[in-house]
């Protein structure tokens, strides 16, 4: 997903370049840097037909290299609250899948405006 616009056509998030999404073995994590919140699309998960996420929750610093297999989420800035994660792969070692789901963009943008 790396290089995808995730800018809805409708024009609500104007900062579509502070958009990332990092995969992991569950969930496809968004995070929007420019209000330095984040939110989960869970996968296999649909409820109506629409994917399941999680409200937007605030963060204070992202560090997810890429050359690396972790990324950890600092929720608060002296670092005591976090959450890490492993990057779900093609032959995934952590949930010892060998394939991950897809999302279509429409969909993901779905989830990210709910």
């Amino acid at each position: 997903m790396g290089g995808d616009n995730l800018a809805p056509h409708n024009g609500s998030m104007n900062h579509a370049a502070d958009v990332q999404a990092i995969e992991s073995c569950h969930s496809t994590w968004i995070f929007d840097s420019y209000r330095m919140r984040f939110r989960r699309i869970l996968k296999g998960t649909e409820v109506g037909g629409r994917p399941v996420a999680t409200g937007w929750r605030p963060y204070y610093r992202l560090e997810a290299p890429a050359d690396s297999e972790t990324f950890m989420v600092y929720l608060n800035l002296s670092g005591s609250r976090m959450i890490r994660s492993w990057r779900h792969d093609g032959d995934c070692a952590q949930c010892g899948e060998h394939m991950t789901g897809e999302m279509s963009l429409a969909r993901l943008r779905a989830a990210i405006n709910s």
